[in-house]
């Protein structure tokens, strides 16, 4: 029996197609798995040419660069063989979109590659977090030699260390929830708000009863006075805002609330103080769930994610993922963290 290239990488990654999905979706998540591993084995690669620029060493580090367009071509000589799934790993909208980039800088983030001097990359010191009771997510070298992938992520089930980490720690996600984070906010910036006698005409102000997804839940006026909410003038201009007899009052937040798009966490907190709470429905199967999202989640909830679930309809899915069983209770807990009601059906 002739087996196809992909069947091939999926043997030897251990992934099967799941039962609610169909064949090109298949092939789509696991050339997305395989050019995951294939960075990092790029990352290890180190000069042997004697050449100019590589005089000094032969240990040389490789460039994300060089790591980039290595996989692209990869890639690239893949989807020649499956034109079908081209779409998934190129938006049409994004003429000189790079797949291999674009998981490089999820891998990245999430502190699966680290950068190094001159635009260099590596690989981090092994480091454990514990899935389930067998079930270990692997940062660091030791990637490929026992386990499997899910998502972005690699997975053993025994590990030598007595403790592992918690997914929480790894990826630097808040022990409070979103609400807490809120309130605890609020406390700190009593007393240190700024009037705005003059505000911009970007000014925009999020509304915590909005049904709308996030990026459809600004509004020109703050029509809650007694109400605390998030305002935003551009792209990196965020704070919280609150009106007091007629006057707007402001605090901005800082730049790593705004990098990390905490900012958020916020909305998601002020929705359920309002009220109204955001929803996250999970269907399950019986080799898989599907995770279906409102809006989007806060950057480091995002790259765990990606790490543990393969985005659905695009390689730049935010809100539609498909990940093993496995992950329920993980999955779970991380939304109920940001207050997002979870509804489980199918």
């Amino acid at each position: 029996m002739i087996q196809y290239p992909h069947e091939i990488i999926a043997q030897g990654l251990g992934i099967s197609r799941f039962s609610c999905e169909d064949k090109n979706a298949y092939i789509a998540r696991v050339l997305y798995s395989a050019i995951s591993e294939w960075i990092k084995t790029a990352v290890l690669d180190r000069c042997i040419e004697d050449r100019e620029e590589y005089q000094d060493t032969k240990d040389t580090l490789y460039t994300k660069h060089h790591v980039t367009r290595k996989c692209n071509i990869i890639l690239s000589a893949y989807l020649d063989l499956y034109p079908e799934v081209k779409k998934w790993f190129y938006p049409e909208d994004k003429p000189n979109f790079q797949p291999a980039k674009k998981i490089q800088e999820r891998l990245e983030y999430a502190g699966f590659l680290v950068s190094g001097p001159d635009n260099t990359i590596q690989l981090p010191p092994d480091k454990f977090a514990r899935i389930a009771e067998d079930l270990f997510l692997l940062r660091g070298t030791s990637f490929g030699k026992d386990g499997e992938p899910h998502g972005l992520g690699w997975y053993v089930n025994r590990i030598s260390e007595k403790n592992a980490y918690s997914l929480e720690e790894l990826f630097l996600i808040p022990q409070i929830d979103a609400k807490d984070t809120v309130l605890e906010y609020s406390r700190y910036a009593n007393g240190k708000y700024t009037l705005n006698p003059i505000i911009s005409d970007a000014r925009k102000y999020f509304d915590p009863l909005s049904k709308q997804i996030f990026s459809d839940s600004w509004k020109q006026s703050l029509d809650h006075p007694s109400e605390l909410t998030v305002y935003r003038n551009n792209l990196v201009d965020y704070g919280i805002a609150k009106k007091e007899n007629d006057k707007v009052y402001t605090l901005a937040f800082p730049d790593y609330i705004i990098k990390t798009h905490d900012v958020r966490r916020f909305m998601y907190g002020l929705r359920h103080l309002n009220d109204n709470q955001e929803q996250a429905t999970i269907t399950t199967y019986k080799d898989a769930i599907k995770i279906r999202l409102h809006s989007t989640l806060p950057r480091r909830e995002e790259m765990l994610f990606y790490m543990i679930a393969w985005p659905v309809r695009s390689i730049l899915d935010r809100t539609e993922f498909i990940t093993s069983p496995v992950f329920l209770p993980i999955v779970s807990k991380i939304l109920e963290n940001l207050n997002i009601r979870v509804i489980q059906n199918g």
